[in-house]
């Protein structure tokens, strides 16, 4: 990105194609009627030295640019790394399912884990939309929330060193963690605000991919660790959990705190003061007006439904087969391990032909995981099979279940990223994680199912939906098209037109 004739670039330039961003010391602008920002006084570069020092100058101030998004960069990787990590110290669909499934034997209970999580997360992010809109800068939200979380997690910790009875316990659990989710989907719409400024979208695929790579790295030590801490005669149920999470509290605490020291370009505001309702009208008019964004809507919400089958993976390994509880370090391994083969092959798939290709494949895969799944259950039955070795059936599952989660991410917020203009982008994202949370408090029935039908007839569910969400996912429009236009931002916006080539030098 070049500056010519001591321009300043506007806030929503400061991520060029080749991931340069404008420093806000070096885009102070004076404004003025009918006429472009311009540097002012000692800032300009011909005012403050003539022609030879306004070279200097810009040269200087484009090594800047690039240290500032190598910095970024780095930093956002790490973020990811360490987020990731901590994550296989409490993998939702198999250690807090297995926590929860030895409090209680109820498959109401133990399918409400991985819906809460994912409604915590996605539910709260509308409401926070409006309030983020009007900031230029969406860091501090960021903190706030990252902050409320690593103390729910803490408190967790010492609910369970501290309480014995079960049922108080899953009291506790489900309070604390609920709460820890919610402050996580509030600092997600910020996250990704923040993500969509400093890192350009032609590396973005790479950016997820690499933070997915090196924290699955990270990730099957964290396997061994969880495995290690379970099977230790020392630690007791529930100490070796509370260890587990204390550890995941550090290390989301560290994690967090590296996104705070990127530095975040100011960005668009609404000036105006916009309320909840106001907020939930305009809403309401993007769902009406907008068809692409409808379908990108029931495409997240089919993907969502279909993992109803997730937690009764281990819950099926734990019941079914036998599986011991150290088995969960060997899950999570071959989860991780197939999630490091498959990072970087997805991020560049992202990077060379887009999205909505990622969000099909990720559909066939997961829905081959399922048909695994029931060709495992038919197998146990029918044969009447027996033996120590049962639990290792379950590996093939969790590994193609462990290979779609980098495509997760690319499907997500990151391809709504592209469909959507920056002034509004807060508005989307949180209408989008809000109604997909909404849609997935219908997976709490996930245990009522497979109390009904069996494991059979619940991951036969799972084959149907993720079946459905690929052929939402083929209407969708790609983004990079030539000649695709993206939604406006007003009545006086014509859009910005797609991509008509794929930079993959980023």
């Amino acid at each position: 990105m070049s500056r010519k004739r001591g321009r300043c670039q506007t806030a929503d330039q400061t991520t060029g194609s080749r991931g340069t961003v404008v420093p806000l010391k070096d885009c102070q602008s004076e404004r003025r009627p009918g006429g472009a920002g311009r540097l002012s006084g000692a800032d300009h570069p011909v005012q403050s030295g003539g022609l030879a020092g306004g070279r200097d100058a810009v040269h200087e101030t484009v090594g800047i640019q690039k240290q500032e998004a190598r910095r970024n960069y780095v930093l956002g990787v790490f973020n990811g790394v360490a987020f990731r990590f901590g994550e296989a110290l409490i993998d939702p669909p198999l250690v807090l399912t297995w926590f929860v499934s030895t409090l209680t034997s109820s498959n109401f209970l133990i399918s409400l884990v991985s819906p809460l999580g994912m409604v915590g997360w996605f539910l709260p992010q509308i409401f926070v939309s409006a309030p983020l809109q009007r900031m230029k800068r969406k860091k501090p939200m960021y903190i706030l929330a990252t902050s409320a979380r690593t103390v729910a997690w803490l408190l967790l910790v010492a609910t369970l060193w501290l309480v014995a009875d079960p049922v108080l316990l899953l009291v506790g659990f489900f309070t604390l963690y609920t709460l820890a989710r919610v402050a996580s989907g509030t600092g997600g719409l910020p996250f990704f605000d923040i993500i969509a400024k400093i890192i350009p979208t032609r590396r973005r695929g790479t950016f997820f991919g690499l933070r997915q790579l090196l924290g699955g790295l990270l990730g099957l030590g964290g396997a061994w660790i969880v495995r290690a801490v379970l099977a230790d005669p020392a630690l007791p149920f529930p100490h070796g959990h509370a260890v587990l999470f204390l550890a995941y509290a550090c290390v989301t605490a560290v994690s967090a705190a590296a996104m705070a020291s990127t530095r975040e370009p100011p960005g668009v505001a609404v000036r105006e003061t916009v309320t909840l309702r106001q907020q939930l009208g305009r809403a309401r008019q993007l769902l009406r007006g907008k068809s692409a964004f409808r379908r990108y809507i029931l495409a997240r919400g089919s993907l969502g439904l279909a993992a109803i089958s997730l937690p009764f993976y281990a819950v099926y390994a734990k019941d079914v087969l036998g599986a011991p509880e150290a088995m969960v370090g060997v899950y999570i391994a071959v989860r991780i391990g197939a999630s490091l083969l498959f990072n970087l092959p997805w991020g560049r798939l992202s990077d060379l032909r887009g999205n909505r290709l990622v969000m099909r494949l990720m559909c066939l895969a997961r829905g081959l995981a399922v048909l695994l799944a029931i060709g495992v259950v038919a197998l146990v039955e029918i044969a009447d099979l027996q033996g120590d070795w049962l639990p290792y059936l379950a590996l093939p599952i969790f590994f193609l279940e462990g290979a779609t989660v980098p495509a997760y991410m690319l499907v997500g917020n990151n391809f709504l990223l592209e469909m959507v203009p920056e002034g509004e982008r807060p508005l989307y994202l949180g209408l989008s994680s809000t109604l997909v949370g909404i849609i997935l408090l219908l997976t709490i029935g996930g245990g009522l199912v497979a109390d009904l039908v069996g494991f059979a007839g619940l991951f036969a569910l799972s084959l149907v939906l993720y079946v459905a969400a690929y052929g939402l996912a083929t209407s969708l429009p790609e983004p990079r098209d030539a000649g695709w236009r993206r939604p406006p931002v007003g009545p006086g916006d014509p859009g910005q037109e797609g991509a008509r080539s794929v930079d993959v030098t980023g």
